[in-house]
């Protein structure tokens, strides 16, 4: 699947270069005002990609001062310049006024550069009422006084990414219902295999293709994902789970230790030795499953949704999650817990501690937070045509937004802004999305996200990161290969060698990991959030 596609859902790719929109003014000077007497407030914005649009040439930003009363000097730097050019601001402490999806909750821990933003509240009231709708947007920005130097953002209808996809029109070929077991879809998949479902003559259909399996952490479309058909709640889009860690009834755990992790194991060899997936697949680049773009050659993969399957998309659905065992009941199987992650992310606006003509920077940011302006920075500009404003909180978003795939015509996820629950946004082309995810709401009702995943807001502190971080590579450089080994059939896992899998992972810091991850837990259910 296409890189692109990744970003479009939230995962970061970094792409451009850095280049300046107006010369800004430097950071930490005095508060400078223009000739006609308005405030010059100066903004730092990093953009995903270079087919965005020049920032100005975006006319609601005119809006945007006039109604802010303001001048605004733009910085646009380029996701794959960000990393340099963020060191370099942070090493003089020269950050920007404002800075829009460029500084995370950490940096504002590490550097004393950022204004505690709920002092403002009462300033910033549509930011406010975002928290107020979305409680768990700003516990993740908080710490564990409650206070908050980064505002958060928060997408339209956001939802997990992470999909269980089989292309239905086989299944309906050969007279197949929708597999509800592993044993099932065993069944199906080898008739993917022989049946030549699509129809073109040829030994070509990859009944299940995986993506790869590397050194490092287990994140988006992983093969674990079929833990969740055991029981066991997954979150490839982002946290701990990612390193090894998972929660149940509150009590910090390691799915990597596990016995649902052997049955997963024991369940791929099993689909490896059947030719039911290719040999060479856990070596996949994630971003570019074989068989998916351009030919109907792949009968089930983890994946986003239809798009991931080119031209041929429609003719692929979502497959509730498969019980891995037919004992098993309804409500023992899972779906993955990232739909918070597909929804907020935490580093959207800084301002910079005690930034001259704050009083204006304050009314700048609160109109970037309100309904209005979050529509235009997330679609495009009202007065650009490119959305109409039909009132009671309903937008249509034009044709011309999305015709183009090499132009963006606005911020999009690089905005600082939210939707709030009455807002109903026409045409906003993420149907596919929601009807992927839409599959697995009853499973989603089968776990608590809270005590069962780990919540978004918990965060370990710096030197504790350090250490999980340090024993996180240890683990994942001895425990990939070998579970790769294992699912490939290069060897058999056995009770003896699972043990000694076991004992060494939490030698090499597993144990350790999880009393600090439930350490973290544990503190954070007291977190002082009003």
């Amino acid at each position: 699947m296409g890189l692109m596609k990744k970003k479009f859902l939230g995962a970061i790719a970094a792409v451009g270069a850095l280049s300046m929109v107006l010369a800004g003014c430097g950071a930490g000077e005095d508060a400078q005002t223009a000739s006609d007497g308005k405030p010059i407030i100066e903004v730092l914005v990093q953009y995903d990609s270079t087919n965005r649009k020049k920032i100005d040439t975006n006319k609601w930003i005119s809006d945007l001062e006039k109604d802010a009363g303001v001048h605004i000097k733009w910085t646009v730097v380029q996701q794959d310049a960000w990393g340099q050019k963020k060191s370099t601001l942070l090493a003089g402490g020269n950050v920007p006024q404002v800075s829009i999806r460029a500084f995370n909750p950490d940096d504002a821990t590490k550097f004393p550069y950022f204004e505690e933003l709920g002092q403002h509240l009462d300033k910033l009231p549509n930011l406010k009422a975002f928290f107020k709708e979305n409680p768990a947007a700003q516990r993740m920005v908080s710490d564990l006084n409650g206070k908050f130097y980064i505002g958060p953002a928060q997408f339209y209808e956001g939802k997990n990414s992470q999909h269980w996809m089989i292309n239905k029109t086989w299944l309906d070929k050969l007279g197949l219902q929708m597999p509800t077991t592993w044993d099932e879809l065993d069944k199906v998949l080898e008739a993917f295999k022989t049946q030549d479902p699509n129809g073109n003559g040829k030994a070509d259909e990859i009944p299940f293709n995986l993506n790869g399996i590397g050194t490092g952490t287990y994140g988006w479309w992983t093969p674990m994902l079929a833990l969740n058909s055991t029981g066991s709640v997954t979150q490839a889009q982002g946290g701990p789970w990612q390193q090894g860690i998972t929660v149940k009834d509150g009590k910090v755990g390691s799915w990597m230790t596990s016995d649902n992790l052997r049955q997963v194991i024991e369940w791929y060899s099993k689909l490896f030795g059947e030719g039911l997936i290719p040999k060479d697949a856990l070596s996949n680049d994630v971003d570019e499953l074989p068989g998916t773009e351009k030919d109907a050659t792949v009968g089930v993969a983890f994946t986003y949704n239809q798009d991931a399957f080119g031209t041929h998309g429609d003719e692929y659905v979502s497959m509730p999650t498969p019980k891995a065992d037919a004992s098993m009941a309804d409500s023992d199987v899972v779906w993955d817990a990232s739909g918070d992650y597909g929804k907020y992310e935490n580093y959207h606006l800084a301002i910079k501690k005690d930034a001259p003509n704050m009083d204006a920077v304050l009314k700048l940011v609160n109109l970037l937070y309100s309904e209005k302006y979050s529509v235009q920075q997330y679609y495009g500009g009202i007065s650009d045509g490119l959305v109409k404003d039909d009132g009671n909180h309903t937008y249509t978003v034009s044709d011309k937004v999305f015709a183009d795939t090499t132009v963006s015509y606005s911020l999009g996820q690089c905005f600082a802004g939210w939707f709030p629950n009455d807002v109903k946004i026409n045409g906003a082309n993420n149907e596919k999305s929601l009807a992927a995810d839409a599959v697995y709401d009853n499973i989603y009702k089968n776990y608590d996200k809270d005590k069962d995943a780990m919540p978004i807001w918990v965060k370990a502190d710096t030197a504790d990161q350090t250490t999980i971080s340090n024993n996180t590579t240890n683990i994942l450089n001895y425990a990939n290969p070998q579970i790769a080994k294992w699912m490939k059939g290069d060897e058999k896992i056995t009770d003896a060698s699972w043990q000694q899998f076991v004992d060494r992972v939490n030698k090499l810091g597993m144990e350790q990991n999880v009393q600090l991850w439930q350490k973290w837990y544990d503190k954070y259910q007291d977190q002082k959030v009003e």
